[in-house]
């Protein structure tokens, strides 16, 4: 019987995959990320700062609307 994963085990999963991408310490803009880690990437990014982890929101500096986010500090 194939396992069952909670929204839980889903949320953990995403913060890891987020955390992947962030930790080559450059912008990664806001499409990216939904794109890349689920639509509501901004839940996780709020997991990872409630665990240490500092990212930064910026504006885009080319995309009306769009911010960038950035890994500045790693345990």
């Amino acid at each position: 019987m194939p396992r069952r994963t909670t929204p839980f085990d889903e949320g953990i999963a995403q913060a890891e995959k987020l955390l992947t991408i962030l930790r080559d310490r450059t912008y990664h803009a806001t499409k990216e990320l939904a794109r890349r880690v689920g639509h509501r990437f901004s839940s996780v990014i709020y997991q990872l700062r409630r665990r240490g982890h500092t990212i930064t929101r910026e504006p885009h500096p080319t995309k009306k609307h769009q911010h960038q986010y950035r890994l500045t500090d790693d345990e």
